[in-house]
């Protein structure tokens, strides 16, 4: 499993999680249970670092980072595939959009929406409830209790493609 300890760092990995052995793991990094990391992520817990919460996806090629703060991605978050998370705040039931940036000091609220390629710059405060687009990414409306289902079906079906996943690799 590509779990490095990084200067007495080690991650720490729920037993219920799920690392593909085809990305990368490195120190003050922890996933908390039915957690996912999917192929080819990278999340570097070297300088400060990462909570990845319950039942939150990391998807393919995707970047996470902990800079000068502490990368904390809440429940139910799905990262989207390429998707760049530095240094930033994810609250819950969050979808952090198919290769979107969310930069250093940022905070995304609870039950937000971060649109495919949107760019959320150091220091936004987006508040909870909230759908950004864009680059700059801004809030273009409010989410509705329709969406939140949505939300919450993504990390869901997520976490069940993982542990499919989990039971696959544990074969070979």
């Amino acid at each position: 499993m590509p779990i490095y300890e990084y200067l007495g760092k080690i991650p720490k990995i729920h037993p219920t999680a799920y690392v593909s052995p085809n990305c990368f793991v490195a120190g003050g990094v922890e996933v908390d249970e039915q957690g996912a990391i999917f192929d080819y992520a990278v999340v570097r817990g070297d300088f400060s670092t990462i909570k990845i919460g319950k039942y939150s996806n990391v998807q393919d090629c995707c970047s996470v980072h902990a800079a000068v703060t502490p990368t904390i991605i809440g429940d139910y978050v799905t990262v989207g595939h390429g998707a760049v998370i530095h240094g930033a705040k994810i609250g819950n039931m969050v979808i952090v959009g198919i290769n979107s940036v969310v930069l250093d000091g940022a905070e995304i609220g609870d039950n937000c929406i971060i649109g495919a390629g949107a760019l959320v710059t150091s220091n936004t405060k987006i508040p909870s409830n909230s759908l950004v687009l864009g680059n700059p990414g801004k809030v273009v409306k409010e989410i509705g209790e329709d969406r939140l289902a949505t939300i919450r079906m993504s990390a869901e079906s997520y976490n069940q493609l993982a542990q499919n996943y989990k039971k696959i690799v544990g074969k070979t």
